[in-house]
């Protein structure tokens, strides 16, 4: 039984519990880089700051904190919950960010994997820089590849979603997928529940079609750079790039656009 003020204690409880921590590792000489729901990013603290951290905790809040995840470095979206930090050995974690859903375009997640490997192999503040101009190159490159439709396949720009229920079933909403996947049945094939639809965003109505029977010309290239766009602009503005600067856009095209 959902009972508001419960929810509304926990949450006060926990927001008070994460702020006493944050003022005491700042009182520990430790800066804190950001703060999620439940957990606190700390740059480079000592072990003695760390188990003196742990100490206060478990006795003046009577819990306990763990060191979950030691990153090489992190890069920070401006939005809440989401970030991308490397792992000491390399290994690229990524929160929350566009980028990583399983549903995106091949031609978008291949151009986003590219990214996370090259900030992968960054170990110090001049090889970062360096990144950054080769993270240019990689969107400039994906945008260009996308604007002037020079994809091998068709099947790059698909978007990938399971249909949950028969056809039949969906009578309030109309997902993209669902319309997808009527355009697919009416033309002879057998859709049912548990189907992997693949879709292209077109430019005319319904504005999707099934990537089987999409031709190239028909592909609505303002949503696929829109959704480049909204796929790496998460990491830009940490690594203080613009999108629309990568791409090219003068003040007065982005005032219009």
């Amino acid at each position: 039984l959902y009972c508001p003020p419960v929810a509304e204690a926990t949450a006060a409880i926990g927001r008070h519990a994460i702020t006493q921590i944050l003022n005491k590792s700042k009182e520990l000489g430790i800066q804190v880089l950001y703060g999620d729901t439940d957990s606190l990013f700390l740059k480079n603290p000592s072990k003695e700051q760390i188990s003196e951290l742990t100490l206060w905790t478990e006795k003046r809040l009577k819990m306990g904190i763990d060191v979950e995840k030691v990153y090489r470095y992190a890069v920070f979206s401006s939005r809440k919950k989401n970030y991308l930090g490397i792992l000491k050995d390399g290994t690229v974690d990524v929160k929350g960010l566009t980028g990583k859903k399983r549903h995106i375009p091949s031609i978008i997640k291949n151009a986003f994997n590219e990214m996370k490997e090259r900030l992968a192999q960054v170990k110090n503040p001049a090889e970062f820089e360096e990144a950054k101009k080769d993270i240019s190159k990689i969107v400039y490159d994906c945008y260009i590849t996308i604007k002037r439709r020079r994809w091998e396949n068709i099947n790059e720009l698909a978007f990938h979603v399971v249909l949950g229920e028969d056809l039949h079933r969906y009578t309030k909403t109309t997902p993209q997928h669902v319309k997808a996947a009527r355009i697919l049945q009416k033309q002879g094939f057998e859709i049912k529940a548990g189907d992997l639809i693949s879709f292209i965003k077109v430019t005319r109505e319904p504005r999707v079609k099934p990537v089987e029977v999409t031709t190239k010309n028909e592909v609505d290239i303002d949503k696929y750079v829109a959704y480049l766009k909204s796929t790496f602009e998460q990491v830009l503005d940490a690594l203080g790039l613009s999108f629309d600067e990568i791409i090219g856009l003068t003040k007065l095209e982005r005032f219009w656009s």
